[in-house]
């Protein structure tokens, strides 16, 4: 799934091509998206409205519209957002919907799983999927103290902690296993019991890392492609994330993977120490 990096790398590509520019016509495959607005309403609210902005918040995507209407997307498991035109796009498969914009830019939502969501609010109307995204980790309002008082008295774990999108908004599990790599804390370790410091390197990594994969363009690792067809880097520089049994690139040994919450955790041993007294299990 793109996370904040890759949503912000395609925000950047799109806003000078598109803000400004009216909406045209808008046409839709064979298949909506599992969450979409119909053709219709997205005509109605759409058509001849001129785009004002392209924010972020999290991992979505916010189309300002000039009658302060909001078109919200997000891009779902394996969703992309192609800029055209240029030769291919017409025959590309998966492609659910086509934006056209005045003085010829067309904008391709292609998404193979269609868990991708496409939504238009009214001016004015609430937007529920942005009720449940938490801070900016690059917000004023974060500071390591914010993030302790978050943890405080939880016994979950950190890797835990950082993917959910309701305390910091953006962060996927690429990026989690990154910063816990970089901080030198255990996946494991439960947030309630990390120390002052703890928090001042979980938070200047994240911010270093972020930073660092959105100049390097994303990482792609299966599906991820920024608005111009063009795959990331930033997986070039990943410490420890797919990297199992490989040497770490600081200490040299294994690096190791773990299951949780169903999900994939990759960790050095070594550099990645669980807190004295704690017994971590689960390692696979």
């Amino acid at each position: 799934m793109p996370e904040l990096p890759e949503v912000e790398v395609i925000r950047r590509g799109l806003a000078p091509r598109l803000v400004g520019r009216r909406f045209l016509d808008i046409r839709a495959g064979d298949q909506p998206l599992r969450q979409q607005t119909p053709l219709p309403q997205l005509q109605a609210q759409l058509l001849g409205k001129r785009l004002t902005a392209l924010k972020r918040k999290g991992k979505y995507l916010l189309f300002v519209l000039d009658d302060g209407a909001t078109l919200l997307i997000h891009l779902g498991m394996s969703g992309r957002l192609l800029l055209g035109p240029h030769p291919g796009l017409e025959a590309l498969p998966h492609v659910h919907l086509r934006f056209s914009f005045e003085n010829g830019p067309e904008l391709l939502f292609q998404d193979a799983r269609r868990f991708g969501q496409v939504l238009v609010f009214p001016p004015g109307a609430a937007i529920p999927p942005l009720q449940q995204v938490g801070r900016e980790p690059f917000s004023r309002a974060v500071t390591p103290a914010w993030l302790a008082e978050q943890a405080r008295g939880r016994l979950r774990s950190l890797k835990s902690f950082l993917l959910d999108g309701r305390i910091l908004a953006g962060l996927g599990n690429i990026y989690a296993c990154e910063v816990m790599f970089a901080a030198r804390l255990h996946p494991q370790t439960p947030v309630g019991r990390l120390a002052p410091a703890d928090w001042q390197r979980v938070l200047k990594q994240t911010r270093r890392i972020l930073r660092s994969a959105i100049r390097q363009g994303g990482t792609t690792v299966n599906d991820y492609l920024n608005s111009q067809g063009e795959t990331g880097m930033f997986q070039w520089h990943l410490m420890v994330y797919g990297r199992e049994g490989e040497p770490c690139r600081v200490c040299g040994i294994p690096i190791r993977r773990l299951r949780q919450a169903g999900r994939s955790t990759f960790f050095c041993p070594a550099c990645q120490r669980a807190i004295q007294g704690e017994t971590l299990g689960g390692a696979a």
